[in-house]
């Protein structure tokens, strides 16, 4: 809903001043956060701030945007079978966290989604988008303090913090558990294993995440000398 219309600017608007400044632009919503993200040029960064400021603090949250938006993910569910590597993740959360909101697919149940109203997102709006929820980042070669100031100004309006409860705060417990779902049409297995590991917020987070690129790197490798083997 974040690029769907502001309280300043409709849907085509921000379209059209995205394209003209030949940005390029891709949001995600994962399990725990959601990014928006612009890339521009380096004289349009504080144009670029001003677009994500008003995406994020002056949405609209329209109702007939809201039902497009409800029809698309309703697309994707009934697409979920052609896309294994998504599926199979989506499983394996629920089954290593069943009992908590993380284990719940990314996109929602496909039975309530349709029954979320406006007043909903307005509802987690106000729950999870405040200053202190919210990280800014700018790379490249760019100004620190200009960057500063744009997005003091662009995202002004938010509060620094919010006295509406947080839902699902409580730590999911991990279940280790075995999963097996079949459907005699797929042209191959799919396996996903989970094991516990450090949170985002955990000091050992970066070093764990070193280390596991690196084991991954390690065993993308060894694949790569086992197909040229096998292609000899």
């Amino acid at each position: 809903m974040a690029l769907r219309g502001t309280t300043s600017r409709t849907k085509s608007e921000f379209a059209e001043q995205i394209e003209n400044l030949g940005a390029i632009y891709d949001a995600k919503s994962g399990r725990e956060h959601t990014r928006y993200n612009l890339q521009v040029f380096r004289n349009d960064v504080g144009r670029a701030i001003t677009l994500l400021g008003d995406a994020v603090c002056n949405s609209a949250l329209n109702s007939g945007e809201l039902e497009l938006v409800k029809e698309e993910v309703s697309a994707e569910h009934e697409d979920n079978h052609n896309r294994y590597t998504e599926t199979t993740l989506e499983n394996c959360h629920f089954n290593a966290f069943r009992e908590h909101m993380i284990g719940q697919p990314i996109k929602g149940d496909r039975d309530l989604t349709q029954t979320i109203g406006v007043d909903h997102l307005r509802d987690f709006y106000a729950a999870n988008y405040y200053g202190d929820n919210i990280v800014v980042v700018a790379t490249g070669d760019v100004n620190h303090d200009k960057i500063v100031e744009h997005v003091e100004k662009a995202f002004g309006a938010l509060p620094k913090s919010t006295s509406v409860p947080t839902r699902n705060a409580e730590k999911p417990i991990f279940i280790p558990a075995l999963l097996m779902i079949r459907d005699d049409e797929m042209v191959n297995s799919n396996v996903g294993v989970f094991y516990d590991a450090p949170s985002i917020k955990d000091e050992d987070y970066y070093s764990f995440l070193l280390l596991k690129n690196m084991f991954g790197s390690y065993r993308l490798d060894q694949n790569a000398e086992h197909l040229n083997d096998v292609s000899k």
